[in-house]
């Protein structure tokens, strides 16, 4: 090779230049993901479960591994048509043409690889915490753990995350495989929380639902369009007018939803007398945290939750509950169940994929792909 000699030490030093120096968060900030937190994780990605595809088609030619809408060369057959000219002759079937004396030719759906997009919520009660982190912080960790669950189920997905913060939704993407799920590691853990944070201050309702359907419309047009969204927060912002454009993002994606909760939100503590505000009217007062009151604290919360769930879980998207307590493999097996997770059971690996709630009986085992050809092509042509 002629020219002249590469000067690495120049090189590097432009390519510093061009992506910037590594951000260091201020001294003594709250980040969203720690260092150790990152070495816990990474460390529970290595060994553990391995999750199933997306149940959603990915609608972008993009080639790969997964499923698409597609029709052409793959692996799971499709049907079989009349031979058009320029057909490619190494899709002839060769059976049917036998028994009806007309070429034909078969049709697979073709594979292309999806995209993975993440939503993590570190606006007003975000911020809250009453043990061992904020609901922010573990709502970051568990949207790096989705994240990493992602790329060893697939090392071609895209990764994108998105910060939902109160000066607006932040977008970045990472790559593919687990090179993107570090680099999603080292963003978190320089990304801090605010400095003086308002924990039960709320969005103002009206900006919260322009900022989520301007950002589902903006995701829905993106190339290529995620197949796979993760979106972790209290929720305390959705409505109806939120459930309409999170229906329409889930059309074509599979939308998994982490509800982030602190043990405080669902049962209070026994405090003696303790001073209260009502955010609802402002009145404010002394209460004796007493047995009676702690029982209408619980049942207030339960219902309230219990809400939000309905209305998150009539547009079609998962729901799991997490809490600020729960600890790294905790929260592991909990997305990996949602997320349909390899799991041994009998001597064998299987793929458990949660449809619908907890408790209910599992469907029967799906035909294996050559089965489930043969009986279409039995069942169109016999």
């Amino acid at each position: 090779m002629q020219g002249r000699p590469l000067n690495l030490r120049k090189a590097l030093g432009t390519l510093r230049d061009i992506l910037g120096r590594p951000a260091v968060p201020a001294s003594g900030a709250l980040t969203l993901l720690s260092a150790q937190d990152w070495v816990e994780l990474a460390a529970l990605l290595g060994k553990g479960p391995d999750v199933a595809p997306s149940s959603q088609a990915t609608r972008r030619r993009n080639p790969g591994e997964g499923r698409s809408v597609f029709t052409g060369r793959g692996m799971d057959y499709v049907e079989s048509r009349a031979y058009q000219a320029g057909d490619d002759l190494r899709s002839m079937h060769w059976t049917l043409m036998a028994r009806t004396g007309k070429p034909h030719v078969k049709l697979h759906h073709e594979e292309h690889v999806g995209a993975w997009h993440g939503l993590i919520d570190l606006r007003g009660s975000m911020a809250f915490g009453t043990r061992v982190r904020t609901k922010a912080q573990q709502a970051a960790r568990a949207v790096q753990l989705a994240a990493g669950m992602q790329a060893r189920q697939s090392a071609q997905t895209a990764l994108t995350c998105t910060l939902w913060k109160d000066d607006g939704l932040h977008v970045r993407g990472f790559g593919r495989g687990m090179p993107a799920v570090r680099r999603l590691a080292n963003w978190l853990m320089v990304e801090t929380l605010p400095a003086n944070p308002a924990p039960f201050a709320r969005a103002a309702p009206r900006q919260s639902q322009t900022q989520f359907a301007a950002w589902t419309k903006r995701l829905g047009g993106s190339d290529p369009r995620p197949t796979r969204i993760v979106m972790a927060g209290d929720w305390s912002w959705f409505d109806a007018s939120a459930g309409s454009s999170l229906w329409g993002l889930g059309v074509a994606a599979e939308v998994l939803g982490l509800f982030i909760r602190d043990p405080a939100e669902i049962t209070l503590g026994s405090m003696g007398q303790a001073w209260f505000e009502d955010l609802a009217t402002g009145a404010v007062g002394w209460l004796q945290t007493d047995e009676r009151l702690r029982a209408h604290y619980a049942q207030a919360a339960q219902q309230s939750a219990a809400a939000r769930v309905r209305q998150i879980e009539a547009t079609g998207a998962r729901l799991v509950e997490l809490h600020t307590t729960d600890d790294n493999a905790s929260m592991l097996h909990a997305i990996g169940a949602a997320l349909g997770a390899r799991v041994v059971a009998g001597g064998r690996t299987t793929a458990a994929r949660r449809s619908g709630r907890e408790g209910e009986a599992p469907k029967e085992a799906l035909p294996s792909r050559t089965h489930a050809a043969e009986i279409g092509a039995t069942r169109r042509h016999s």
